[in-house]
C-alpha cells in the first residue's frame, strides 16, 4: 500500500502586512521547496493561492477615486481569471461595489433591462469603463492632470518621496508631454534640499525623468 505526502498549500496574502507588520511570511525558499516536492511525488505543482483585497466603494464624492476603484476592480479579475472570464461577470462584479448617485444610475439602468431596454456597456467592461468615466469621473481629465502639476504638485521637505513621485507617475501618465517637460516639472517640485544638490551634481542636472526620480531618492535617503 503506498502512502502519499499531503503537501500543505501555503497562502500567501501581500496585504496582510499593512495591517500587521509583524507577521512573518513564510519564505520563499520554503514554499519553492514544497513546490518541487509535489514534483517529485508524481502530483500536479501546488500554487500558493493569492488573497487580494475588494474594492472601496465609489460613490462619486470624489471623481479622483474613480481611476483607484477601476484599477482595484482590475487586480481583482486578475486574482480569479477563471471567475472573471467575461466582461459581464466584470461589471456585475463591480455595480456590487458602488452607492449613492452611482448605485441609484445603475438601478435605473438595471431596471430598464428588465422591461427590454439594454445598454452595450452592461455587457462590455471597456464599455463600462469609458461610461463610467463619462459619467462620474473627472470631466477633461488632462487639463485637470496638467493644471495639477504646474499648480498643486509640491513636495515638502518632511514629505515622504515616494508618495510624490506615485502622484507624479498618476499625473503624467494622462499627458503627452516630452521628457524634458517632465523633468523640469518634477525637478520644480522638489524642495529646496534636494534641488539643491541635484543643481550642482557633477555632470549636471539628470537629462532623463528615470534618472531624475533615481538621484532625488537617493539624496532625499542620505538627508
Amino acid at each position: 500500500m503506498s502512502s502519499q505526502l499531503a503537501v500543505p498549500i501555503i497562502e500567501f496574502n501581500p496585504f496582510i502586512l499593512q495591517s500587521n507588520p509583524s507577521v512573518h511570511l513564510p519564505s520563499a525558499n520554503i514554499t519553492n521547496a514544497l513546490y518541487h516536492l509535489s514534483n517529485t511525488l508524481g502530483q500536479p505543482p501546488v500554487a500558493p493561492p493569492v488573497k487580494v483585497c475588494v474594492p472601496d466603494v465609489f460613490d462619486r464624492t470624489d471623481p479622483h477615486q474613480l481611476h483607484y476603484f477601476l484599477f482595484q476592480c482590475h487586480l481583482y479579475f486578475c486574482s480569479g481569471p477563471t471567475v472573471f472570464e467575461s466582461d459581464f461577470d466584470k461589471v456585475n462584479f463591480a455595480i456590487t461595489y458602488v452607492s449613492g448617485v452611482v448605485q441609484d444610475w445603475l438601478q435605473v439602468a438595471l431596471e430598464q433591462k428588465d422591461q427590454g431596454i439594454h445598454y452595450a456597456w452592461l455587457y462590455s467592461w471597456p464599455s463600462f469603463v469609458k461610461k463610467m468615466h463619462i459619467c462620474f469621473g473627472i470631466l477633461d481629465i488632462v487639463a485637470e492632470a496638467a493644471y495639477s502639476l504646474d499648480h498643486h504638485l509640491h513636495m515638502d521637505s518632511d514629505d515622504q518621496i515616494a508618495t510624490y513621485n506615485i502622484v507624479f507617475l498618476w499625473y503624467s501618465t494622462e499627458l503627452q508631454w516630452m521628457e524634458d517637460a517632465f523633468c523640469h516639472r518634477y525637478y520644480s517640485g522638489l524642495p529646496d534640499c534636494i534641488q539643491d544638490i541635484i543643481s550642482t551634481c557633477e555632470g549636471g542636472k539628470p537629462s532623463t525623468l528615470q534618472t531624475l526620480y533615481s538621484t532625488a531618492i537617493s539624496i532625499n535617503n542620505h538627508l
